[in-house]
C-alpha cells in the first residue's frame, strides 16, 4: 500500500496544465484590458485632434457657420473608425460663445464629450472629454 502512495506522490504529469488553467483567465484579462485601455487612449487623442482641428477653424473661420467647425470634428472621428451616430445621442459638442465666436480678440472654447464603452468594467460607458480655448484672429 505504501509503494502505491509513493507512486501516486511523485507523479506530477498534470501539475503544468492545472496551474495553466489557475492563470490563464487572469493573464487574458489584463490583456484585454491593456487593449481596451490603449483603445481609449486612442479616442482621447482622435478627440483632441479634431477639437483643435475645430477650435482653429472657429479662431480663423470669419464669419464662416458653425457647422463648418463642427463638421470636420465629426469627420475626423468617423475617419478613425469612432461613429458619432453609435452615441445613441450622448455625443456632445459645443462651441461657445456661440453667437459672437467671430470677433476679433475673443477667446473661443470647442468641447467635444464622447461615450465609451470598455467591456472590462461590464460595457458601462464613460465619458471622454476634450477641450480647447484659443483666441480669434
Amino acid at each position: 500500500m505504501t509503494n502505491v502512495l509513493r507512486k501516486f506522490r511523485k507523479d506530477d504529469r498534470g501539475q503544468a496544465i492545472v496551474e495553466l488553467a489557475l492563470v490563464l483567465p487572469v493573464i487574458l484579462l489584463l490583456i484585454v484590458g491593456v487593449l481596451e485601455f490603449a483603445r481609449a487612449w486612442n479616442l482621447h487623442q482622435v478627440m483632441t485632434d479634431a477639437v483643435r482641428e475645430g477650435a482653429r477653424r472657429a479662431a480663423i473661420a470669419g464669419g464662416a457657420p458653425l457647422d463648418s467647425v463642427k463638421a470636420p470634428m465629426w469627420r475626423s472621428l468617423v475617419q478613425f473608425g469612432y461613429n458619432p451616430d453609435a452615441s445613441h445621442g450622448n455625443a456632445y459638442m459645443d462651441v461657445s460663445p456661440a453667437g459672437s465666436f467671430k470677433v476679433s480678440g475673443d477667446i473661443v472654447t470647442v468641447t467635444l464629450s464622447f461615450p465609451y464603452k470598455i467591456w472590462v468594467l461590464g460595457n458601462r460607458p464613460i465619458t471622454m472629454r476634450s477641450s480647447l480655448s484659443v483666441r480669434n484672429e
